[in-house]
């Protein structure tokens, strides 16, 4: 198989917008995928490039945003500030086994040079990256006393900016065994970070970081999905900055299946940790010195998620999907990168920080989102959709301790957006 794609942004800009938006934007590529060995295998790959025009101060904005970060003091790409446009490129390549027997694996290379840029017309989050990555699998589907199938993946990843600066270097696994009867238990562990490893991105714009081995495990137990009643139970947890930075995560949840018309679940979700490396902010002083500002972060995060899905008949449903979310930070021990941002010793890497006074000491964010879906196929292959969405959300730039339920409380009390949405689809049958 082959496949290309072209887009192009053609803009028509005012004194207001030029220097915010590129007057054009080009992207082109190609890929392709060839299967062998009975279909058993397959290697894949893409080119792609992209080329963006605009004002001086437009290409100048593009050049220091987080996909690009041209601007990094310590960095090897060149910012300049009178260019007009901007290019570049993306490779990959693949190949893998995906069927057959026990084994399945993949290998993996990307490479994206640092001025690609399809977001005018697409979607990136960061430029200037290569990575290669291998996935194995191990696949047992005849069941056994001990049961009914068991998968055991493995997974390792190395990364580095395009000019090779080490990025991560990580091995994961995840097994996952069905029981004999019918529950399903999840369970795996990562190891990232290992090694002499950094952070380009952390400080906003600012020198690399080194950064500390980092692991976090995880497990999981699925009740049997035939049951009426379907509880499930997933546990996180990670510790890194040398044990400086933590967190803990457990996500319970219940599926109800009151009949085959409605089906319900609930869901919670809590986390609690501890960032110590948390970036705080990028403030220039009256000398014209930018200092990188680093926090202890402590978060507790609460959200809650409700789902409801009633079917009428087979061509008319009711959907819903509701979920609150708070969450609260404490920034403590503000400091500054040091002139060794690179140091092996952690402590060498920062240097005491006295903010202005005034300065954020925490947050609390409150958010309410929810979907209500109406779908009618009106003829076979012609559907009716009818969206209401409902927000609510308040920021305070301000750590104050509040209980739960007055946070939850608040939260409903706010002043809601509503949207609504009318989709109609008709199929022209031949």
């Amino acid at each position: 198989g082959f496949g290309a794609i072209v887009t192009a942004v053609d803009r028509s800009l005012d004194s207001w917008t030029s220097d915010s938006l590129r007057r054009s934007a080009y992207v082109g590529g190609g890929d392709f995928r060839h299967r062998f060995g009975s279909g058993q295998y397959e290697v894949s790959g893409s080119v792609t490039a992209s080329e963006v025009h605009g004002s001086a101060a437009s290409i100048a904005a593009l050049q220091s945003d987080a996909v690009h970060y041209y601007q990094r003091p310590d960095g090897a790409l060149h910012y300049d500030s009178t260019r007009t446009s901007l290019g570049g490129d993306a490779e990959d390549i693949r190949i893998g086994k995906y069927g057959g027997g026990v084994t399945q694996f993949q290998t993996s290379y990307q490479h994206t040079s640092a001025g690609f840029e399809p977001n005018d017309l697409g979607f990136l989050l960061r430029a200037d990256q290569q990575n290669w990555s291998t996935w194995g699998a191990l696949l047992y589907r005849n069941p056994t006393s001990w049961y009914k199938s068991l998968q055991l993946n493995f997974n390792q990843w190395n990364a580095w900016t395009a000019a090779g600066l080490r990025l991560d270097d990580a091995f994961n696994t995840n097994w996952h065994v069905q029981l004999p009867n019918n529950w399903w238990v999840h369970t795996g562990a990562t190891l990232s970070q290992m090694g002499e490893v950094y952070c380009d991105r952390c400080a906003r714009g600012g020198p690399a970081l080194r950064v500390s081995p980092n692991f976090s495990p995880w497990i999981g137990v699925v009740g049997d999905d035939r049951s009426p009643v379907v509880p499930q139970l997933f546990f996180n947890f990670g510790r890194s900055d040398e044990g400086r930075s933590w967190f803990v995560n457990v996500n319970p949840t219940v599926s109800f299946k009151f009949s085959t018309a409605l089906q319900t679940s609930l869901s919670a979700n809590v986390t609690r940790g501890t960032s110590d490396q948390q970036w705080y902010g990028n403030f220039t002083d009256s000398a014209h010195v930018t200092h990188y500002t680093f926090a202890r972060l402590d978060q507790l995060t609460l959200s809650l998620t409700a789902r409801i899905t009633y079917t009428f008949s087979p061509t008319l449903t009711l959907e819903f999907y509701g979920q609150p979310f708070v969450t609260s930070g404490d920034y403590l021990n503000i400091r500054q990168l040091s002139s060794t941002p690179r140091a092996s010793s952690y402590d060498a890497r920062f240097t005491p920080y006295a903010p202005a006074p005034g300065s954020s000491n925490g947050f609390d964010f409150r958010e309410l989102r929810s979907n209500t879906v109406i779908r009618w196929e009106y003829r076979p292959g012609s559907t009716l959709f009818v969206v209401w969405t409902q927000g609510r959300q308040v920021f305070d730039g301000s750590y104050a301790l509040e209980s739960w339920s007055g946070q939850y409380r608040d939260l409903f009390a706010l002043h809601p957006d509503n949207t609504f949405l009318v989709k109609l689809a008709y199929w022209l049958n031949r």
